[in-house]
């Protein structure tokens, strides 16, 4: 079976991946991602680098956003979407696709009215509570609906299966190999993440309050890729020129965090600063690591606003939404962990996160394949 793999969530589609290329080795993949995970900002996606380092076949895909501008503009961006479906079309020929898997998001649209024009099956997986405006079209079209949560399942009842969210297997470990460029000290570590695109808001906050950061804590910062406006990393650098050598070893910048160097620091940080997709969301939570999330404000139907309160119900987690986002309540919340971080841990403790989600996802694409 040769399965095409594409959408926005490059997490649970890795694992999907991994699982797969475990278990069943004879099946193969093609996956379409993005060249720019921000197209006006050039920032550089690291679907290629993520993809390439697992021997997957890349394919880079140009799609048109389905956001406000698409509907403003329609005379202009409806061409360009015909366009889109017919290059689509011509991927899956070319590499004679016998299902698509899709992870949601506007890239995953064209494929998914390819696949079903040419009698292809398609799987779409929704990861989030909140099924987005890319997986409410693509579901008229699939086959069957993969959904994270029961709750989502009542936007497709008939076509949706409950599978889990797939979460990378080494989340569940807790024995995970130190990085290498990692110096541990005797301060706790802070981890700050602003997914793959990196955050802006996270990346000025930090830069901007490191000396009184790094007092107390070993920051480990995953800033993004660089873009046409700024270069977190090098920014970082510079101030780190000015700082001791104990100081500079109190900082560890890097644009993205390989999954292995995540999982051990996911075990051995003492809390997260983070925005709060589903994926992050889980798999700080199965890795009983204490966050304080800072929700996307743009987010499709407040849906990170909607992960990080999930937590935060449930005595796990604390939330500070973006606009009271500041020195001050960055380090209020810091504070807070001193004697939060117990009860944190223990709420975590008591969850439970499927294992088998990968798994359920593959059956269901062998069954719609057949």
């Amino acid at each position: 079976m040769k399965i095409l793999v594409t959408g926005g969530h490059l997490t649970p589609a890795l694992s999907f991946i991994d699982w797969v290329t475990e278990k069943q080795p004879k099946d193969r993949f093609v996956f379409v991602g993005r060249e720019y995970s921000q197209d006006v900002l050039k920032q550089k996606s690291v679907e290629r680098y993520e993809l390439e380092k697992r021997k997957i076949k890349f394919v880079s895909f140009l799609a048109v956003r389905l956001g406000k501008y698409f509907f403003t503009n329609l005379l202009k961006e409806i061409p360009r979407f015909i366009k889109s479906i017919g290059q689509a079309g011509k991927i899956i020929k070319e590499e004679k696709i016998d299902v698509v898997v899709s992870f949601g998001g506007y890239l995953a649209v064209p494929f998914a009215l390819a696949a079903f024009f040419k009698r292809i099956p398609v799987v779409t997986h929704e990861q989030t509570l909140a099924m987005g405006f890319a997986n409410r079209l693509i579901g008229r079209f699939a086959k069957k609906v993969a959904v994270s949560f029961p709750e989502t399942a009542e936007q497709f009842p008939k076509k949706s299966v409950v599978t889990g969210n797939p979460l990378r297997k080494g989340v569940f470990s807790k024995k995970q190999a130190k990085p290498s460029w990692f110096i541990e000290s005797k301060k706790p570590i802070l981890l700050v993440m602003g997914g793959n695109q990196g955050a802006k808001v996270l990346n000025e906050l930090i830069l901007n309050n490191l000396p009184g950061l790094i007092k107390d804590w070993t920051i480990v910062h995953q800033c993004g890729k660089p873009t046409l406006e700024r270069n977190y990393s090098q920014a970082f650098s510079l101030v780190q020129e000015h700082l001791s050598k104990e100081d500079k070893n109190s900082i560890f910048v890097k644009e993205w965090i390989d999954d292995k160097d995540l999982f051990w620091l996911y075990r051995n940080s003492r809390v997260a600063l983070s925005r709060s997709g589903a994926n992050a969301v889980q798999e700080i939570a199965v890795s009983e690591l204490p966050a304080i999330f800072v929700p996307l404000p743009s987010a499709h139907k407040n849906e990170q606003y909607k992960n990080a309160k999930w937590l935060v119900d449930r005595g796990a987690a604390i939330l500070i939404e973006q606009p009271s986002l500041t020195k001050e309540s960055l380090f209020s919340a810091l504070d807070k962990l001193d004697t939060a971080e117990k009860q944190m841990r223990e709420s975590l403790s008591s969850l439970s996160f499927p294992k088998n989600a990968a798994e359920k996802l593959y059956e269901l694409t062998k069954e719609v394949s057949k």
